[in-house]
């Protein structure tokens, strides 16, 4: 008679922490569901964004809009801050929401080739790393161009002989992050006009080449410096 009172106890008990698991189990799965149903807000496309279109520029072509949680994108967009300087690596469809790796760098293509225009032809400058900025110089990068050498005269001067080149490509020394000196050479490849080809060309067999990072708002800096003027 014991016996059987204690296996219904047992019984009951089991039943018991069966039923709280049970509840448990169902409250939890329930809890994942209306999880992945919240609303979350992410910008999706409403017009085609053309190829070329800055991040700063696609207010037009797109809104926030609130999808559920697990029909979200990872990754996917809710303001466009960390996509002001890049552009649209090629046209983005309505009904696409917009991520981040759909944008690249100006004048660079979808796999992050440095986009050469039609009309432009490829040189490669060979430097040490002193004078392309400390091996600083990166594709996508525009520079200046300096040529120091010997006037009509035979008297050394410097001048600025280019403005915003492209650079296309970059091989050899390179600059670390551990405030290591660079060493070697690097070739320096970059988009001209033929024209302007033929006096880098020029430059870099019978001159010395130095490169100069382009800055975001600058003068023009045109003069030509000799001994004389170097200190005025």
């Amino acid at each position: 008679m014991q016996r059987r009172i204690i296996a219904a106890v047992a019984a009951v008990l089991l039943a018991g922490i069966g039923a709280v698991l049970l509840y448990s189990y169902v409250n939890t799965a329930e809890a994942r569901a209306m999880s992945n149903m919240a609303p979350t807000s992410v910008l999706v496309v409403t017009k085609v964004i053309p190829a070329g279109t800055s991040g700063s520029g696609i207010a037009p072509y797109v809104e926030l809009k609130k999808l559920p949680q697990v029909a979200v994108v990872p990754g996917a967009l809710t303001d466009i801050s960390s996509i002001t300087t890049l552009v649209a690596a090629s046209d983005i469809q309505p009904g696409e929401q917009v991520l981040p790796q759909r944008f690249v760098a100006a004048d660079t293509t979808a796999n992050g080739d440095v986009q050469v225009p039609t009309n432009m032809q490829l040189v490669s400058i060979p430097l040490d790393a002193p004078r392309s900025v400390g091996a600083t110089v990166l594709p996508g990068d525009k520079i200046a161009v300096f040529v120091s050498g010997d006037d009509t005269s035979g008297k050394p001067v410097t001048g600025l002989a280019l403005r915003d080149v492209l650079v296309v490509k970059v091989q050899g020394a390179t600059a670390g992050d551990d405030g290591a000196v660079p060493s070697g050479n690097q070739i320096v490849t970059v988009a001209l006009p033929p024209e302007d080809a033929t006096r880098v060309v020029f430059a870099a067999e019978h001159e010395h080449v130095w490169l100069a990072l382009e800055p975001k708002d600058g003068g023009q800096g045109t003069m030509i410096v000799t001994g004389k003027t170097v200190l005025k």
